[in-house]
């Protein structure tokens, strides 16, 4: 049956999947927060522009389906437009004013806001731990086998047979851990711990920024040692029991959340490479792929060329779910920077009511939301530049 989805399609149904999975999870996040406190929903829209579909529930919220799977939005009583800007002309003297977003107390309002990010990690969370669960994560040994001429790895010092144990103090034992570590650190000194004639040693290498060709044809800038690794299966799994899989959800939450401030961290000093970043067509292009290899690709583990259906399945659901585990993480860690217009902003014009007893006037609340688009405009510039020149180079 999925031989009868193109690639296109069934790239386009995976993008669809894990972008409605996450942005629906964080709106609903904010929807079941601001309901616990009796703030009305006016509309819950999954998506942006023309409307597909809508019906209007018994308590008066329009749910509507947009054409532009880009995206969504909870407005509530009380919200000038899907942003949540406020409307000042909105005051007590509303007939129904108890219901009113901005007229509910700070510590109300901040956590109706704060409850769209909260989904998005309990989400992943969620997610991870049935991951973890369903399929475990194999540990390895990994073990240089070979050294790139002239490449940083040999700066370093690195030797064949030296068993790679951490980098930076972080323990590498997980398949990939090793490239995804060093891929976002193009120009960043790292702390390597090796594992040499039985002896612990320590050496300091910087990978370098290298056009690198991944397995769909396409090339992305990123950082490399020039070490090729064997990779022993330990015989250990990592989770997972039913008690065990809500922890395994936690640590791996945290871990990539870690990973994604320190990389966050990293573009702001200027210490990694805007060329990393990634837009809504990139997660597209990501999604088709992950999907596409998942139905395509033999198992590794198969003597047979084909694989069955149910396999395929099996592997596309695992695809995806991991994939709309680690988005869900970036979206929720996204939308608490402190720029106005994400949730983050919100939550600091919040605190600053908490403190002063006073809202921001509505001057430089104009003038935050002005900056904070320009912000969020100009990301999505640089991050859609990056996936174009991606996929030019992919068709190329």
């Amino acid at each position: 049956m999925i031989d009868f989805l193109g690639s296109g399609a069934l790239s386009i149904l995976a993008f669809v999947f894990v972008i409605s999975l996450v942005v629906v999870i964080h709106e609903l996040g904010h929807y079941w927060a601001g309901r616990t406190f009796g703030v009305h929903a006016e509309t819950f829209s999954i998506g942006f522009g023309p409307t597909l579909g809508a019906w209007r529930d018994r308590a008066g919220t329009i749910w509507r389906v947009a054409a532009l799977p880009l995206g969504g939005y909870v407005k509530f009583r009380g919200d000038l437009n899907a942003a949540s800007r406020p409307d000042d002309g909105v005051d007590r003297s509303h007939p129904q004013a108890e219901t009113v977003m901005h007229l509910k107390p700070v510590w109300q309002r901040a956590i109706i806001v704060a409850a769209g990010p909260a989904a998005n990690f309990l989400l992943a969370i969620l997610l991870f731990g049935a991951l973890g669960l369903a399929n475990g994560e194999r540990l390895y040994i990994n073990t240089v086998a070979d050294i790139v001429i002239d490449s940083a790895a040999e700066e370093a010092g690195f030797q064949a047979g030296d068993q790679l144990l951490a980098l930076d103090g972080q323990v590498i034992q997980g398949n990939g851990d090793f490239e995804s570590y060093v891929a976002v650190r193009a120009g960043q000194p790292i702390e390597v711990r090796v594992l040499r004639e039985g002896r612990v040693a320590y050496l300091t290498a910087t990978p370098r920024r290298t056009m690198v060709e991944d397995s769909f044809g396409g090339e992305r800038p990123l950082g490399q040692l020039g070490i090729r690794f064997t990779r022993t299966p330990t015989g250990e799994r990592v989770c997972c029991t039913l008690l065990q899989a809500p922890g395994y959800g936690v640590s791996q939450t945290a871990e990539t959340a870690t990973m994604i401030v320190s990389f966050i961290g990293r573009l702001i000093t200027g210490n990694a490479s805007l060329e990393l970043m990634n837009g809504p067509l990139g997660i597209a292009t990501i999604s088709g792929q992950v999907a596409n290899a998942a139905v395509d690709a033999p198992s590794a583990d198969d003597a047979a060329p084909q694989v069955g259906l149910a396999q395929r399945i099996w592997r596309l659901t695992i695809g995806l779910l991991t994939l709309s585990a680690l988005l869900s993480v970036t979206l929720g860690l996204m939308n608490l920077l402190p720029i106005p217009v994400l949730d983050g902003g919100h939550l600091v014009y919040y605190a600053y009511e908490a403190i002063t007893q006073r809202p921001p006037s509505p001057a430089l609340q104009e003038a935050g939301f002005r900056i904070g688009l320009v912000l969020i405009i100009g990301m999505m510039v640089v991050a859609t530049w990056n996936d174009l020149s991606y996929l030019r180079g992919l068709f190329s």
